[in-house]
């Protein structure tokens, strides 16, 4: 048992490279100049072209990229030479693209540096890779080609070194890591935001509370109006007073040599001073 718990890791390395080896395989092929005559060419066209040649007509193809892909599929020559289109409109936009995207990191061309060689995948589509020498890096270009012999993927990348990619790889993980901790900063700033955002919900609460309150308490009762002043009933005149007014009444009357049934004596108003006492 323990016999064959030690042979399980070596059984599983070497099916991930029957595997992988399954995928692709590389294969012998009687044309092989031919294959590597046409990466010669596609990679000399390249660097011979001025740049913003290239860039112009990627340019155009991408504008106009269905009616490229039109021609291509239904006519595929060059012009009136009779020459045959080797890519798919796909293949060659891709091709150029990869270049110019590259073009910083390749420098000035130098030759060519080794033909890797074929491989071939399940579907039987040949892939042919070349490595070619620049000045600041070297660059593969693999190129796939289907039955009709056609280059359907095209794959230019720079060739770093080991260090390069080391360096490379730190830094994107520096700066993953970089992001998260950013990410997390915000995310505890904004935690922290939310007993403020609490206290001031609170603190609104309150004052919607207070003017309730205040809105519900009954409004203050004014003091009742003085009553008017009732006018005192007139006192009836002393018994000597109606007397008095009597005599007064028939005096007038008689001087008068009227009825005493017309006058009306309304007050009766006494001098301090009386000339007929003092007489």
């Amino acid at each position: 048992m323990k016999r064959n718990l030690k042979k399980l890791p070596a059984l599983l390395l070497l099916t991930g490279i029957l595997v992988l080896t399954g995928c692709s395989s590389r294969v012998h092929v009687e044309n092989e100049a031919d294959y590597q005559a046409r990466s010669d060419q596609y990679v000399l066209t390249l660097v011979n072209t001025d740049t913003a040649a290239l860039e112009a007509e990627l340019e155009n193809l991408e504008s106009h990229y269905d009616d490229f892909e039109q021609q291509v599929e239904l006519y595929p020559y060059i012009g009136g030479t009779g020459q045959k289109f080797d890519f798919t409109a796909d293949a060659y936009v891709s091709m150029l693209t990869s270049y110019l995207d590259n073009l910083d990191d390749l420098g000035a061309y130098v030759g060519v540096k080794e033909y890797e060689g074929a491989t071939e995948d399940s579907d039987g589509n040949i892939t042919y890779s070349t490595v070619y020498e620049f000045e600041d890096h070297d660059m593969r270009m693999s190129l796939e080609y289907n039955s009709d012999n056609v280059v359907t993927t095209v794959t230019l990348d720079p060739v770093y070194s080991t260090g390069e990619i080391a360096e490379k790889a730190a830094l994107n993980t520096l700066i993953g890591m970089g992001s998260v901790f950013v990410v997390l900063i915000i995310l505890c700033f904004l935690i922290s935001c939310f007993k403020y955002i609490h206290m001031a919900e609170e603190k609104a609460g309150k004052s919607k509370k207070s003017g309730e309150e205040k809105a519900a308490e009954p409004a203050p009762v004014s003091a009742p109006a003085a009553p008017a002043p009732i006018p005192a009933a007139p006192v009836p005149a002393p018994a000597e007073d109606r007397q008095l007014v009597a005599v007064i009444t028939a005096a007038v009357a008689a001087a008068m040599g009227t009825s005493s049934d017309g006058f009306v004596v309304r007050s009766i108003r006494r001098r301090s001073g009386n000339k007929w006492k003092k007489s």
